[in-house]
Parts: C-alpha cells; sequence; structure tokens
C-alpha cells in the first residue's frame, strides 16, 4: 500500500471512526401528567450503541436536563429528583401490535403472488410475532393487537397475558374488494385510543410492507371510518405525541421495495426507531430488539423551569467517558405554566384543584339514559344557535356544522366550519365514534377523534354536547 494510500485511509479513519462507534440517545417518551402536583416531568431516555444494543449501567451524572420555551434558548433544569433503572420491568410495558393486512402481505417476499401460504409475507410475520409473544413473560406487560388495510380493526386492546393474542392472529385474513389498499396513517390515529385508560410506557409496533396508500384514490368514496379521504401523517404524529406514545416502525420487504418516508418522521419524533426486516429470521429479531430498548430504559424524573410557554422543550445531554450526545423533544405545559405569573396564591392553587377534581368527577359520571334510541343533545347552546336540541343518529354518519344539509346545522359560531364533526357508527362493534376535521373537547381533553360512551361531553368552540347511546341498547 502506497503513502497516499496509507494517508487516505488514516484521515478516513479519524474521521469516521467516532461517528461509527458513537452512542445514540433518544427521548421516547415523555410523561408530563405530574407537573401541576409537583414541578416534575418523566423521561423515558433510551441509549444505544451503533449495533442498537442498549447500553447499561449508566448512573445519574451521565445525564444532565435543560429547558427551552422556545427550542432555542436553553436553561438548566432545578435538578433531577428520580433516577431509575429497570423500572420498565417493574411496572411493565403497554405494547400494541399493529401489522399490516394490505394485499401485497400476501405475496412472497420478492414482490410475487402465489397460492404457497408458507411463502407470504403475512405468514413470516404470524410466525415472527408468535415468537415474540412467546418471549413476553413479565406478568405486567400488556400486549394488543390490531390490524389495518384500507380500514383499521382491534383484535385485543392490551391485556395481561399473550396466549389469547397468539389465537387471535389467526383471526387475520386476507382483504378483498377495496379494503385491499393501506390506510397506514388512518391507522395509527386509532390505534392511539387503545391506550387512552393506560398509564406507564406506551409503545405501538408497526410492521409495513409499502407506503401510504388510500382507498379513495382508488374508488373516489369516503372512508366511512376515517370519516374524509385521507387522513394526514401530521394527524397521527400529532396524537401519538399528546398521548405520549411511540411508535417503533419495522419496513418489512426486499431491499429495494419502496417504503413510507413519513412513516419514518413520525417514528422519530415520537421517541421510537426504524428498523427494516428482509426475512422472517430478521423481524423476529427487530422484535426482540424493540423489546431489549424499551426494558432497558432510563427513567429519569427532573423538576421543571417555571418559564410559561404552552409548549415546552426538554433537551438531555449525555456523556460517557469520551463520547458527548444530546437529544431533545417538545411537551405540552400545563395552561398554569403558559401564562406569565410572578407570585401564585395559594388560595388559587386549591381552587384550581378544586376545579379540576369537579371536571374529572363530572367526565366520569354516566347521565341516566332519557332516550330509547342512540341520541346526542345540546345541554348548553353558548353562542350557537343549534337547528335542533335532541338529534337521533339513525344513520351510519351524522354530521354536525355550520353547513344547511348538515344533520345538526349550527349557527351563530364563525369558527364551526360546515362539516365540522361526523359521528361514525360502527355496526361490526356497535359503536359510534366522533370524527373531526379540527381538534374538539371531549370530556375537558383535546381530541379529533374519540369512540363516544354514553355521557360523553362533547365542546364544539362553547357549544356542549353531550351523548346518549340509549336504552334499547341494555
Amino acid at each position: 500500500m502506497g503513502f497516499k494510500k496509507i494517508s487516505a485511509w488514516l484521515v478516513f479513519t479519524l474521521i469516521f471512526t467516532p461517528c461509527i462507534n458513537a452512542d445514540a440517545i433518544r427521548i421516547s417518551q415523555i410523561d408530563s401528567v405530574n407537573l401541576l402536583l409537583n414541578q416534575e416531568v418523566k423521561l423515558y431516555l433510551s441509549v444505544t450503541d451503533n449495533r442498537g444494543d442498549a447500553i447499561e449501567n449508566l448512573e445519574k451524572n451521565n445525564f444532565r436536563i435543560l429547558e427551552s420555551t422556545n427550542g432555542k434558548n436553553y436553561i438548566d433544569s432545578k435538578g433531577i429528583t428520580r433516577f431509575q433503572v429497570g423500572t420498565n420491568y417493574e411496572t411493565g410495558v403497554n405494547f400494541l401490535l399493529l401489522i399490516d393486512n394490505s394485499e401485497s402481505m400476501y405475496w412472497t417476499m420478492e414482490g410475487k403472488k402465489t397460492n404457497n401460504s408458507s411463502l407470504r409475507r403475512i405468514t413470516h410475520a404470524k410466525k415472527a410475532i408468535a415468537a415474540f409473544l412467546k418471549s413476553v413473560r413479565n406478568p405486567n406487560d400488556k400486549v394488543g393487537l390490531a390490524a389495518y388495510n384500507s380500514n383499521y380493526r382491534l383484535f385485543s386492546e392490551p391485556v395481561k397475558g399473550t396466549a389469547h393474542i397468539e389465537q387471535l392472529l389467526q383471526d387475520i385474513e386476507r382483504p378483498t374488494g377495496t379494503a385491499i389498499y393501506s390506510e397506514i396513517y388512518g391507522g395509527l390515529t386509532l390505534a392511539v385510543d387503545e391506550f387512552q385508560t393506560l398509564k406507564g410506557r406506551k409503545a405501538i409496533i408497526i410492521l409495513s410492507d409499502g407506503v401510504n396508500n388510500p382507498a379513495y384514490r382508488h374508488s373516489k368514496e369516503i372512508n366511512p371510518q376515517f370519516g374524509q379521504k385521507y387522513v394526514p401523517f401530521q394527524k397521527s404524529l400529532e396524537e401519538l405525541q399528546r398521548e405520549g406514545i411511540s411508535l417503533y416502525v419495522i419496513n418489512f420487504g426486499p431491499k429495494n421495495e419502496k417504503k413510507d418516508r413519513n412513516l419514518i418522521k413520525i417514528a422519530r419524533s415520537s421517541g421510537g426507531v426504524t428498523f427494516n426486516a428482509h426475512n422472517r429470521i430478521e423481524l423476529q429479531q427487530i422484535y426482540m430488539k424493540i423489546m431489549d430498548q424499551i426494558l432497558k430504559e432510563y427513567v429519569i424524573n427532573y423538576r421543571a423551569t417555571m418559564n410559561p410557554a404552552e409548549k415546552k422543550y426538554v433537551r438531555v445531554k449525555y456523556q460517557n467517558k469520551n463520547v458527548k450526545q444530546s437529544t431533545s423533544r417538545a411537551y405540552f405545559s400545563s395552561p398554569l405554566f403558559g401564562t406569565p405569573f410572578s407570585t401564585v396564591n395559594i388560595i388559587i392553587f386549591i381552587a384550581f384543584f378544586i376545579a379540576c377534581l369537579l371536571l374529572w368527577l363530572i367526565s366520569k359520571l354516566k347521565f341516566e339514559k332519557q332516550h330509547a334510541r342512540p341520541t346526542i343533545e345540546v345541554m348548553q347552546p353558548g353562542p350557537g344557535n343549534p337547528s335542533t336540541q335532541i338529534l337521533t343518529l339513525d344513520g351510519e354518519q351524522t354530521i354536525i356544522g355550520s353547513a344547511p344539509e348538515s344533520h345538526m346545522t349550527i349557527a351563530g359560531i364563525p369558527e364551526i366550519e360546515e362539516h365540522h364533526a361526523t359521528i361514525i357508527y360502527d355496526e361490526a362493534k356497535d359503536q359510534y365514534q366522533l370524527v373531526g376535521e379540527t381538534k374538539m373537547i371531549v370530556n375537558n381533553q383535546i381530541v379529533t377523534t374519540k369512540i363516544l360512551e354514553s355521557g360523553d361531553l362533547i365542546n364544539l368552540n362553547g357549544m356542549t354536547i353531550v351523548f346518549d347511546e340509549g336504552s334499547e341498547k341494555e
């Protein structure tokens, strides 16, 4: 080897070796539920090497926490109040396995149609997932199962024990008609709802073998499950971030097959990771690696700064020997921390706490059913003028908006759009789902979609509507 070649090789080694061997850190989940009570925020941190294996035996002094109100100017937080290792073992992890069940999943790994079921991608996927389920032995872990194509279907919400989930894998059947396409973002948005009552570490593992391919492109019909032509990827990302759910993406197929770029963005922005699997063995190994990364996360509680902002940014600086890395993510602060103030009287805190408690109690109350059929009833019109006070939900879709042709027309509120919200009836599940083009407030929580239950309070820009599923359902 000549002198020039040796010099070039040395330069390459000096420049790129630190990058190849560098540790990677990411904030996989932010929990700000205790921000109001004790000014604390909880971070779930994943630290991995260049192979994606979790780095263990780190300590509190390996991390430094900073905050910002604009994502640019960061200041030190008021200190780490708690540092935990292995807490995800103790409390358990909530998983939802979301599987692509579009037509291409019934082709071979090379993308060819086949009648041999053993060669199909879906068969490889089921075997890999079954192996993953057998590895889940922590009694505190919960696993759910769902599939998507042109529609979203939940087979089981996250539950303890995996034997039942393994049996449900066999209920995933080949789609027909317009169901053969792939509504990735719509399926993700609905999958978030399965975590509404769960606390702690939450993760969705989605298996995809292609790109988002809405049925509307082919049929020109609005998907009744989503209530719109197609669901933008920003909507699913926002729902994941607001609920504190990490998305782990597994692209399954040959190396040259097209992958959904937005799905990769969603994973990164929600605290997850994207993997590529080209056969069943790789797929099985990736499921195991995701589990290992989550179980070996570091959990840090820190005291948040008092600088007012509705949305805050947190940065974690990591140092281990000669390795220095940092990562940042945003989280939503509470309204109390979103307005400027110099001093807060203790009476305000007490009054605020009592108000929150009363609102929580009201949201949990189930109103006595007064109607035989499912209805929505205007309890408080606010600034609006609804076309009817009580509306019976007879059709598959009930539109609420300012348009004259809406089933419930609302006048007097400029912010109400023509088709502001749609209530969709799912006959298979015998349930009603509220879907909005923009954000709505249901039971004092901001949502864009919600499976409705009797007593749910829907706030549309100051007008309060209550949903009643009807006495005939009892």
